[in-house]
């Protein structure tokens, strides 16, 4: 572990609630500086991300077939712009992946449909999706999930995965990366 602080300006974008352009480029720009020149230190932050990705996949089939039957005939549309956006935690989760997040539309209004909302639901897998979406679930979606045969292994591999998901961004804080310019 490296006992280093974090960069002023780094630590304040992990505080981030609302992004701007130029924030969330240049929060893009150490994460990858963060996992390229420090892999050795990421290696657990990266066992977790991959753990939780496991979990996504798992998980998903049971997630899809409730949304498919409830989401269409929704008046009240949770996929909103605002939720499309990756917050610290779901950026440390996704460079710890190896992967680069989707551009965000940030000429879209908060309220406005998510850039990722299709007529047939979302295009992004939902391994990969930001937290606000993976961890939302309206109260008609998870009254109808509460019904169904599966429901208890599926609320049980959600705790696992947010226990991991915890672990893997306190891992990531622990390693205390400082980052110069």
């Amino acid at each position: 572990m490296t006992n280093l602080p974090y960069q002023s300006s780094f630590f304040l974008i992990s505080n981030q609630t609302t992004w701007d352009s130029n924030t969330y480029t240049y929060a893009e720009k150490t994460f990858c500086k963060i996992f390229q020149s420090h892999a050795h230190a990421m290696q657990r932050v990266k066992q977790f991300a991959q753990e939780v990705y496991r979990g996504f996949r798992e998980v998903s089939p049971f997630i899809e077939s409730i949304t498919s039957e409830v989401c269409p005939s929704c008046n009240d549309i949770c996929c909103i712009n605002k939720h499309g956006f990756y917050n610290f935690e779901d950026l440390i989760y996704i460079y710890a992946l190896g992967l680069k997040p989707p551009a965000p539309d940030f000429m879209k209004k908060e309220t406005d449909p998510c850039n990722f909302l299709s007529p047939r639901g979302c295009i992004m897998d939902r391994s990969v999706r930001p937290s606000g979406c993976n961890w939302y679930f309206c109260d008609s979606l998870f009254d109808s999930m509460e019904t169904r045969s599966g429901y208890q292994t599926f609320d049980e591999a959600l705790g696992r995965m947010a226990e991991l998901w915890m672990k893997m961004a306190s891992e990531f804080r622990n390693a205390g990366i400082l980052l110069a310019g």
